[in-house]
């Protein structure tokens, strides 16, 4: 963990809630600093979800095992917060797995952990409260969008809002996360 690391996670929490030194040191000393290597798994299918993690460096896939294929719903890249919402709000076992799509570092802070800085002061629950907001904005526009357009609007929607994600995220991902076969995929990429 370097100073570095650190002050992307300041940076991004100041976007949902401004934070003084202390109650940052505070939160930051709640976290573990974890690394994840390529196909490691943050989370697998079937168990409880009970933490959130910040992404400091690498990329993060959710996705669904459906029929045996892994059918991508999310990604996250640094400066973002990876989870499965579902699971870590309702605390029940997650349908969905988390994997690291590259070389990973994160910072993770327990449930636990944020429930017990929620009690000791009312910034947190104000920043928990505008984080989940934010997720589950995000979570609804995303699925509403990609679920009402035809595939070459679905690429058009993804370089508008996430031009990041076709140049971190393999082929083989995004094309599962657009509903698309690798080859309509390439295809679409072909014309732009």
């Amino acid at each position: 963990m370097n100073s570095k690391e650190a002050s992307i996670l300041l940076d991004t929490l100041n976007t949902f809630h401004k934070l003084s030194f202390e109650e940052f040191t505070e939160f930051l000393n709640a976290c573990n600093y974890q690394t994840f290597k390529k196909k490691e798994h943050l989370l697998i299918s079937g168990e409880y979800h009970r933490g959130i993690y910040f992404i400091i460096s690498g990329s993060v896939g959710l996705y669904e095992l459906i029929d045996g294929k892994e059918m991508y719903q999310d990604f996250y890249l640094p400066g973002t917060f990876a989870h499965e919402l579902k699971s870590l709000t309702t605390q029940q076992q997650s349908d969905k797995n988390l994997i690291a799509l590259s070389a990973t570092n994160v910072y993770y802070l327990d449930r636990q952990k944020l429930l017990n800085l929620y009690e000791k002061s009312p910034v947190y629950e104000r920043l928990g409260r505008n984080l989940l907001e934010h997720l589950l904005t995000q979570q609804h526009e995303l699925s509403s969008a990609l679920q009402s357009l035809k595939p070459e609007e679905r690429y058009q929607y993804l370089q508008e809002k996430n031009p990041e994600f076709l140049q971190s995220i393999p082929l083989t991902y995004l094309a599962s996360y657009l509903g698309l076969a690798r080859e309509t995929l390439s295809r679409i990429r072909a014309k732009k």
